[in-house]
């Protein structure tokens, strides 16, 4: 029994790694049950290490960690993942200022002295706070409350002021220059909100449903933007809790009644646009979403 054990059992592990590492392996066998905390352990060493973040030119890792094992029974999250990223003012055809802004997290966008992210654009919505590394976590960093507010103006020169839309139409208060903050900003793009209202049409374009946002859950990251003559496209990819009214058809197509109300949390990527007439961007859709129930199906904003 013990040289079938070494050979057939101890000589499949090793060269895994540390004896943690060979424990959890032998753990999430086929031939073991799954205990709670293994997969989100497996996950931890397996992608430790491998992140970082895309704004970055020459990035290096600051610290944190996306997963903490707490006990067997029990997986907590742990601080954020941040970086520090160096960008080139240069490279925006400023003067040749190189900068170096700590504790960004992934989704976030930097701007510091004479630099302003490229992805940055008037129109749009976003939530600011003070980046750096002594920034800590929560709303507290967040301007006006954590509340996302569009962008309205980016002025000219080195120190650019950047204007918000504010709730007072005669003193707008809500702006503040790109070079005012020795340690940066971190921006995040916002585009959607929660009790927010859809129509739920399937991939015919027939309106099979209606649903609201009761949560966001994710940190709404932009993906991709295009811009083609003064006509500005973002998606941002969101995470979502809905509650979902399914429509159901009369047998012989003569009336719609509300049927079946359940609750979805889905992914999706929101599609926020910008045209060139116009001074601020809106939600076209949310693509890309599968519901149990309908299949890929997207959500478009309900105007009425």
């Amino acid at each position: 029994m013990e040289s079938f054990i070494n050979e057939f059992i101890t000589s499949e592990f090793e060269g895994v790694g540390s004896p943690e590492e060979v424990l959890l392996h032998r753990r999430i066998s086929p031939y073991a049950t799954l205990r709670p905390g293994d997969l989100a352990a497996l996950v931890k060493f397996q992608h430790q290490g491998r992140h970082q973040h895309p704004a970055a030119f020459r990035a290096a890792p600051y610290c944190g960690s996306t997963l903490q094992e707490d006990s067997d029974e029990e997986v907590i999250p742990a601080q954020e993942e941040v970086s520090e990223v160096v960008v080139h003012a240069a490279d925006q055809g400023h003067v040749p200022a190189e900068y170096t802004v700590k504790g960004l997290r992934r989704h976030e966008m930097p701007v510091i002295g004479v630099y302003v992210d490229s992805r940055v654009c008037p129109g749009f919505r976003y939530r600011v706070r003070r980046a750096g590394a002594s920034s800590s976590k929560g709303n507290s960093d967040y301007f006006w409350g954590g509340k996302a507010r569009a962008l309205l103006s980016m002025g000219m020169g080195y120190g650019r002021r950047l204007t918000f839309q504010d709730d007072q139409l005669n003193n707008n208060e809500c702006y503040f220059w790109s070079d005012s903050e020795p340690e940066g900003y971190a921006f995040n793009i916002h585009a959607v909100d929660e009790g927010q209202k859809f129509l739920i049409q399937g991939e015919d374009d027939a309106v099979l449903g209606e649903g609201c946002v009761e949560a966001i859950h994710e940190p709404q990251e932009e993906t991709t933007m295009t811009a083609v003559n003064g006509h500005v496209t973002k998606h941002v990819a969101v995470t979502l809790t809905c509650r979902i009214t399914y429509y159901h058809k009369h047998h012989y197509g003569l009336m719609e009644l509300m049927a079946h109300e359940d609750h979805e949390t889905v992914t999706g990527n929101a599609v926020v646009a910008r045209s060139r007439a116009s001074a601020k961007a809106s939600l076209q859709a949310i693509e890309g979403v599968f519901l149990p129930r309908l299949g890929n199906c997207k959500f478009v904003p309900d105007v009425c």
